[in-house]
């Protein structure tokens, strides 16, 4: 729910700072409002008692259009390459300056969408091509997803005009928030997006910067490391030009939940569902709607569990095979050798440097949110291997072995 919420309220922060309806775009799944399970049908919101974001939400791209290559080819502003929506791209000239918010999973050099993900390489490879083809003066990322850092540290340039902003760093989660609330919802909100829309919400952004609102959020997202990345320059420039330059005496005022930031409840992204249900399980007393809470709560364990397990045998696998093409005469050594790899890919955590091994090796990986926990164990096996084809067929063998198919 938080994410299409925080998507909602980007949208009505825009266009209260005064951008037209036919500047958005939205790609949205956008199953979560009229959801049978949703006691506020046909409503979303971003904060408890706040305002309905879904009303007046107008959506482009939802359901099975929600895609990689269809988010790529709206960037690039090619219509013929969109399936699905309402085929509307972004049509841009070089004196353009372009806002883009991302919400979504993420893990170490991917974001999600429902069916794929879109990785490192392939966003990097497209705002290179928008770059060289001048789709743009200026353009703004802001990305709140886990991980996220690691979409931009030293991949993204500073020299082609793009400024990026990320909810956490390469390595850490990022965390809903508003997640207990008495609305009898889950989190409502992404305390990295929840920040950042707040600050453009009260204050005159034809006064702040890129720069204030990145010091802002980064204080107040206090559970992850906000970071920032590429063209720095860019932050000396009014938020407004990126977001709407409506004067603010114009504008709707927007009444926020006003309480304490110390009393408000966040959880780590990948663990929403789990503790959503570990509430649920407490607050009734019924006791049929406590089992079957109780099994779905033990089914999330032991799948967690059991991609721990295929990740640990992976891991195995290929290091044993590696060891074994070199002639070490000292078998103490090679099982001491052997130990110190494993133990250093399960715990290191990289930045991607082979895009073209991480691209393939993640594209066979699985969407279940808390298996992308442990992409970044893959980024390490393609520093330590460079083979993404021997990595891949591994992943097979190893779940053939185990039974578990999680790639």
């Amino acid at each position: 729910m938080s994410r299409l919420a925080d998507a909602a309220h980007a949208y009505h922060t825009l266009k209260r700072h005064g951008v037209p309806e036919e500047n958005m775009i939205v790609m949205m799944y956008d199953d979560i409002a009229n959801n049978p399970q949703n006691p506020y049908k046909g409503k979303l919101f971003n904060r408890p008692h706040g305002e309905d974001v879904y009303q007046g939400l107008k959506i482009d791209y939802n359901g099975s259009s929600v895609t990689p290559d269809n988010f790529l080819n709206i960037l690039k502003g090619n219509s013929s390459g969109v399936k699905g929506g309402n085929g509307r791209v972004i049509e841009s000239n070089p004196n353009d300056r372009i806002f883009v918010f991302f919400t979504d999973h993420g893990a170490v050099g991917l974001i999600a969408f429902p069916d794929e993900m879109l990785t490192v390489k392939q966003l990097n490879n497209a705002l290179n091509w928008m770059y060289k083809n001048k789709r743009y003066d200026q353009l703004v990322f802001y990305l709140e997803s886990c991980e996220s850092g690691s979409m931009f540290e030293k991949v993204l340039k500073n020299n082609i005009d793009v400024y990026a902003l990320t909810a956490a760093n390469s390595h850490e989660s990022s965390w809903g928030t508003y997640c207990e609330n008495d609305m009898g919802l889950p989190c409502l909100g992404d305390l990295f997006s929840v920040n950042w829309m707040k600050d453009s919400d009260d204050e005159d952004i034809n006064v702040e910067t890129l720069e204030d609102q990145y010091e802002l959020v980064k204080r107040q997202t206090n559970l992850s490391h906000v970071m920032h990345y590429g063209d720095l320059d860019i932050t000396s420039e009014p938020v407004s030009w990126f977001q709407g330059q409506r004067q603010k005496r114009h504008r709707k005022k927007v009444h926020h939940f006003d309480e304490e930031p110390s009393r408000v409840v966040s959880w780590p992204s990948r663990d929403v569902e789990l503790m959503y249900l570990h509430q649920l399980k407490d607050s009734t007393n019924d006791i049929f709607v406590q089992k079957e809470l109780k099994r779905q709560i033990r089914t999330i364990h032991e799948d967690r569990r059991a991609i721990k397990t295929v990740v640990v045998n992976l891991i195995e696998s290929l290091v044993t095979t590696t060891e074994d093409r070199y002639n070490y005469c000292e078998c103490f050594s090679v099982v001491k050798d052997q130990r110190s790899d494993r133990r250093r890919i399960l715990e290191e955590r990289n930045t991607v440097d082979d895009l073209d091994c991480h691209h393939d090796v993640v594209q066979a990986f699985d969407l279940y949110d808390y298996a992308l926990k442990y992409i970044y164990v893959l980024n390490n096996l393609c520093i330590e291997l460079g083979d993404s084809s021997e990595i891949i067929s591994t992943m097979w063998e190893v779940c053939a072995e185990t039974r578990y198919r999680f790639f």
